[in-house]
């Protein structure tokens, strides 16, 4: 049962609108988890495996390249082939060695946008397959499995499980997640009409200070996803929706794979999914190995070990605590909030504070 939510906090610059619980947010990459239960779920049906070479279903993946070196004045580039190529698996892990542009803006970014493939979801008249196909005939940053990148992995993942599926991702994930639990108001995109649910976006100018967020363009619009060409599904960060229907999704992930009648995986597949899965790779984000699709605590200074969580670019979060029986969302809409790191630890020792100890007998 939920024992605690909160709105807090206005949707709008002007503070006229507060936050209400009914409010869309922009998941971001926390569309990441949902599209790797696609993929799981797939696997476990057979229309795939982990260790499916990603050229099965992209043909342009099947040569796959490194980059070797970046001319910065026209965007030009060197490759060496690489001795693998990409896999299923490497792209649940992000290990695949596919970049995101913001993690090194000079390079990978101008290798992207000179490109027309954006980090984010975007309201242009492209498709996943035209997008991500292009993906596959540009070098990826390191050879496949040889580390852990954070990248354009679950974007790629989500074409992999239109060709596997024989479905396009929005209807794929609606009729296999999200209409199963119940998750109403959780989708790629809305009808026009929605914009006024839609909470705005802000983000941090130099000076830290929180303003409406310009359009980003060619990729972005501020009412994206209620307006655009609503064409793109983008697995990696297109999802939008409430806390409460983020919730059921957790919840099922909790209850291993469950919610109610619906079973979404089965309980080794859905456990799996929270257990590391990149071995003697190391994790450069903290104090936390990888699963598919989420990262999961090890010594922690807040979250027991085992707890599994994922984060979205505008500052939305949530992590599961099997050891408590426990789920935390908290939702806000500053794209790369600098405080996103601080507010986080803070809602953790509230959290976990906020325990009864029972005396030990």
């Amino acid at each position: 049962k939920i024992i605690y939510e909160s709105e807090v906090g206005w949707s709008d610059s002007s503070r006229t609108e507060a936050y209400r619980k009914e409010h869309l947010f922009r998941m971001a990459s926390m569309t990441k988890p949902l599209v790797s239960v696609a993929a799981m779920q797939l696997i476990e049906n057979e229309k795939m495996s982990l260790d499916d070479p990603v050229g099965k279903y992209i043909p342009s993946f099947n040569e796959t390249s490194i980059l070797t070196e970046f001319n910065p004045a026209d965007t030009t580039w060197t490759s060496a082939p690489s001795h693998t190529v990409p896999t299923v698996r490497q792209l649940l892990t992000h290990t695949a060695g596919v970049p995101y542009g913001f993690m090194d803006p000079k390079i990978n970014g101008a290798i992207l946008a000179k490109n027309d493939i954006p980090d984010l979801s975007t309201h242009q008249p492209w498709t996943t397959e035209q997008t991500m196909g292009k993906i596959g005939n540009l070098p990826l940053i390191h050879e496949p499995g040889a580390k852990w990148m954070y990248g354009l992995n679950t974007d790629v993942l989500g074409r992999v499980v239109e060709v596997a599926s024989g479905m396009e991702l929005d209807d794929y994930i609606r009729e296999n997640i999200t209409r199963p639990l119940g998750m109403e108001t959780f989708d790629f995109y809305f009808h026009d009409s929605l914009s006024s649910n839609l909470t705005q976006a802000f983000v941090a100018n130099a000076d830290g200070e929180f303003m409406n967020m310009p359009d980003y363009k060619p990729f972005y619009i501020p009412n994206y996803p209620t307006e655009g060409a609503k064409t793109y599904h983008s697995g990696g960060s297109g999802m939008t929706g409430t806390a409460r229907d983020y919730f059921l999704f957790c919840q099922a992930m909790l209850n291993d794979g469950r919610l109610g009648e619906a079973q979404i995986l089965k309980p080794a597949t859905a456990q799996s999914m929270h257990q590391d899965q990149i071995d003697t790779i190391s994790y450069p984000w903290g104090p936390a190995r990888f699963g598919f699709g989420f990262d999961v605590a090890e010594g922690h200074p807040n979250r027991p070990d085992g707890t599994y969580s994922w984060g979205g670019a505008f500052s939305t979060v949530f992590w599961i605590d099997p050891v408590n029986d426990l789920i935390v969302i908290q939702l806000r809409q500053i794209l790369l909030s600098p405080h996103n790191q601080d507010i986080n630890s803070q809602l953790e020792e509230i959290v976990y504070n906020a325990f009864v100890r029972e005396p030990s007998s």
